[in-house]
C-alpha cells in the first residue's frame, strides 16, 4: 500500500510544463467522440485537456507522484475554466501551473481522501488563453482519521430547464476518449478494474466526456454567444450501458442527468 504524504508536503509543488498543440483532426475526432456536431472551431472541452497535455507529465506521473496511483482510483470531482481567448488548432500553446492546495477529508463513500486543487495557465505567446481549474480526489487507504465533509447546498433551478435527447453511453467511445484524453486509467477499459475500485462492474465514463455532453447542449442554447467561463462539479459516475439526458437552463446552469433523476454533472456557463 502507498504511503500517503502529507497535504502539506503536496502544496505549493510546481509541475515541468511545456507545451501543447491540438491539431485538426483531433478536433474532429473529438467531436465524434462525446456526440458533438462536426466544427472548425475547438469543441469546449479542450479547455480541460489542452492545459494538461502541456503540464510536463502525464497523468499516471502526476497522480504517482502524489502518492495515489492509478490502481487506487483517482477521480474528477471538479473543474474550471476562465477563457481570455480561443485556443488555436495546430498552434503550440504555453502551460505553467502547479498543485495550489490540498484537503484532507472523509467523505461517506470513498472514506479518507485528498481534495487536491490543480491550476494550469496556457498562453499563447505569452499572451493568455485560458487558466484551468481541477479538483481531484485521492483516496487514502488505511487512512480513518480526517475532518468530515462539509454537506453543500443545492439550489433548486429558478429558471425553466430545456433537456436535450436521451442517448446511451456506450464502452467503445471510451477506448477513442481514452487515447485524445491520454487517460490510461483502466476504470474506463476494464469492467474488473472498475470494480476493484468499487465502482461496480462496468467500463466507466470519463468525467471529461459527461461535461463534454452538457457543455456541448448548453452553448448551442446560446448560438453566435463567446463561452467565457465554466465550471462545473461532477456528482455520480456514468457507466456503459447507462442512459442520459443533457440539461440546460436559460441562466447558463446545466446538468447530465441519468433517467432516475440523478445528475452526473452540474455545472454553470457563462457568456
Amino acid at each position: 500500500m502507498t504511503v500517503a504524504p502529507a497535504p502539506e508536503d503536496l502544496a505549493g509543488r510546481r509541475l515541468p510544463g511545456g507545451t501543447c498543440c491540438v491539431e485538426g483532426y483531433e478536433s474532429l475526432l473529438m467531436d465524434d467522440a462525446v456526440r458533438a456536431p462536426r466544427s472548425e472551431e475547438p469543441h469546449p472541452i479542450w479547455a480541460f485537456l489542452a492545459p494538461q497535455r502541456g503540464m510536463g507529465c502525464s497523468l499516471a506521473e502526476l497522480f504517482a507522484g502524489l502518492g495515489c496511483p492509478l490502481e487506487d482510483g483517482p477521480l474528477l470531482g471538479r473543474f474550471g475554466a476562465r477563457i481570455a481567448a480561443p485556443l488555436v488548432l495546430d498552434v503550440e500553446h504555453e502551460v505553467r501551473g502547479g498543485i495550489t492546495s490540498v484537503r484532507r477529508r472523509r467523505g461517506r463513500v470513498l472514506g479518507v481522501v485528498d481534495e487536491v486543487e490543480m491550476v494550469l495557465d496556457l498562453r499563447r505567446d505569452g499572451a493568455p488563453v485560458l487558466t484551468a481549474t481541477y479538483g481531484f480526489l485521492l483516496p487514502r487507504p488505511g487512512l480513518t482519521e480526517a475532518p468530515p465533509t462539509e454537506q453543500s447546498s443545492t439550489d433548486a433551478p429558478d429558471c425553466p430547464e430545456h433537456p436535450g435527447p436521451p442517448f446511451t453511453v456506450r464502452a467503445d467511445e471510451m477506448k477513442l476518449l481514452a487515447l485524445l484524453l491520454r487517460d490510461p486509467n483502466p476504470i474506463h477499459l476494464d469492467p474488473d478494474a472498475a470494480a476493484a475500485v468499487g465502482l461496480g462492474r462496468a467500463c466507466v465514463n470519463q468525467g471529461p466526456a459527461n461535461l463534454a455532453y452538457a457543455l456541448t447542449h448548453v452553448t448551442a442554447r446560446h448560438p453566435g454567444a463567446t463561452l467565457t467561463a465554466f465550471e462545473a462539479r461532477f456528482r455520480a459516475t456514468v457507466v456503459a450501458g447507462d442512459v442520459v439526458t443533457p440539461v440546460a437552463g436559460d441562466d447558463g446552469r446545466f446538468a447530465l442527468r441519468h433517467a432516475d433523476g440523478r445528475d452526473a454533472v452540474t455545472g454553470t456557463a457563462r457568456f
